[in-house]
């Protein structure tokens, strides 16, 4: 399951509001793309400073496998950034996704009407 910039946040900031619901443990396969932790570190860099942009190192400590991006997906992401009303990193998580068959674990109701692209909420993981 290829996990979104929300679920990465929560994993490695202090306080979190979806840190609770992130059952890292119970999920098969976690991946995750380095755009993922590029859009991280800008959300940390914005929220906390620049010193904080290194805390994305904490993601080493969950066994995520980090996908590369490479231009089958940023061609893919272009088609879907013109089709959807969505923005640039979505459109490249939704390319990852669909590229490697992944449902995409996300609070974000955007990744919902994207054709062939099935959002997990962790909210609804037991």
């Amino acid at each position: 399951m290829y996990l979104d910039t929300d679920i990465v946040l929560a994993l490695i900031k202090d306080k979190d509001w979806l840190k609770k619901y992130i059952k890292i443990n119970k999920i098969k396969n976690p991946k995750t793309s380095v755009l993922t932790l590029i859009e991280a570190e800008l959300v940390l860099a914005r929220e906390f400073g620049r010193k904080d942009v290194f805390r994305i190192n904490q993601i080493k400590n969950y066994k995520i496998k980090i996908l590369s991006l490479d231009e089958k997906i940023f061609n893919l992401s272009n088609k879907l950034l013109k089709q959807y009303n969505i923005n640039i990193f979505d459109s490249l998580h939704a390319a990852f996704c669909l590229i490697n068959k992944e449902k995409i674990l996300s609070t974000d109701h955007i990744f919902d009407v994207i054709e062939n692209l099935e959002r997990i909420d962790p909210r609804e993981i037991k």
